[in-house]
């Protein structure tokens, strides 16, 4: 399989130090490898408690830190930071739909993330054999 190393930040995905940050980590052509392995092994962690009968440490999966690392992995497969995207756009309160136009209005990036997103989710719906509303 082909490993692709061409990622970029996800538009409109902030500004500021972060964004300057993002972009740094991003030119780092040994970021994704390092980010890969990071969560790698994430999900193999292990926590250590002392045993005291036996007076050694006893390994023991660290199912906390496995979770979140799983969960951070499927977000971004499923497109949470799209949702994220749009959420930083919409704030607290506020007309959604009238938010989500002008966050979207000259972004084509991510108008195209957002119809993919919806012909996924339309996509599974179909597969559970339910009839959509028009």
């Amino acid at each position: 399989m082909e490993q692709i190393l061409d990622v970029s930040l996800a538009p409109a995905a902030g500004s500021g130090i972060g964004r300057r940050l993002a972009d740094m980590l991003l030119a780092d052509p040994e970021f994704i490898t390092d980010l890969k392995n990071a969560f790698a092994d994430a999900l193999k962690a292990q926590v250590f408690l002392f045993d005291r009968p036996s007076g050694k440490f006893d390994a023991q999966p660290d199912w906390k830190t496995r979770l979140a690392a799983a969960v951070a992995i499927l977000a971004n497969m499923e497109g949470e930071p799209v949702k994220r995207i749009i959420h930083q756009h919409l704030g607290e309160g506020g007309d959604p739909a009238a938010e989500l136009d002008r966050a979207i209005e000259n972004n084509p990036h991510l108008i195209r993330a957002m119809e993919k997103q919806l012909a996924r989710a339309k996509r599974r719906l179909s597969e559970k054999l339910v009839d959509l509303p028009e």
